[in-house]
């Protein structure tokens, strides 16, 4: 397992390029060749668009008939385009080798899927309940780093539509007004010596949700920086109580 210690963002200017750079060569450096096969998916919207993804689900030695795995969307981070989803989809493996089926749609352009008045999300989710077998539940929301904020802003446009979210590490934006979260569940993550002090915004933001009535499980690592491995014992005991 890799551990990745650049931080993703999801715009860099001036004095940060130098840490883009770096932090390309960094991932790519860092990536397990088996990593880079993916199962390509190509989704055409109601108006004409086409948006690709990778799509992973669980492998099993046994030919006898399983359960459908639960489906989980990973939302890379940084200008979450084809390099930058399959370089950290080393989080989105770890829910595969648990059981959960993944998706990892490519945002077209760098265009944020939280963005625009018709969002291409609720389409690529529907079509990969139509085309694969999976479990009879709503999909759950993963991202790290700007991906993680990005899973959270695409849960306060419609709390309803997910099972949960999963952000290691998120953030929301200061200016963002939410509505009411229906208690849609929270696991937030962010690492003692983020490199972009997010740590610092854990308490209001936990506040923020808790107000809009979701449900938070958001803790401090110790220790860590920006993108760091997660505690599965913890995590494991989260998903397991979601509906």
């Amino acid at each position: 397992m890799i551990a990745i210690i650049i931080a993703c963002k999801t715009h860099f200017n001036g004095s940060n390029m130098a840490l883009r750079r770096l932090l390309l060569v960094t991932l790519l450096t860092l990536l397990p060749i088996g990593l880079l096969a993916a199962a390509e998916q190509t989704v055409q919207l109601r108006d004409g668009a086409f948006v690709k993804l990778f799509f992973f689900e669980p492998h099993h030695e046994s030919s006898q008939e399983l359960a459908p795995p639960p489906l989980a969307i990973f939302i890379a981070g940084g200008s979450n385009n084809e390099f930058m989803a399959k370089a950290q989809f080393w989080l989105g493996k770890e829910f595969v080798d648990r059981g959960w089926a993944i998706a990892v749609p490519i945002s077209p352009d760098g265009e944020r899927f939280s963005e625009g008045q018709d969002s291409a999300l609720p389409q690529l989710i529907e079509q990969l309940y139509a085309s694969h077998t999976l479990q009879d539940s709503k999909p759950l929301l993963v991202g790290m780093s700007s991906g993680g904020s990005e899973a959270m802003a695409i849960a306060f446009l419609n709390p309803s539509a997910f099972r949960g979210v999963v952000a290691t590490p998120g953030r929301i934006k200061a200016d963002v007004s939410l509505e009411e979260m229906n208690s849609l569940p929270f696991y937030i993550r962010i690492g003692e010596r983020d490199d972009f002090r997010w740590n610092r915004m854990l308490e209001p933001m936990s506040q923020k949700l808790l107000s809009a009535g979701a449900l938070v499980d958001a803790e401090i690592v110790e220790d860590a920086r920006h993108v760091f491995q997660l505690d599965w014992e913890s995590l494991e005991a989260w998903l397991e109580n979601l509906e």
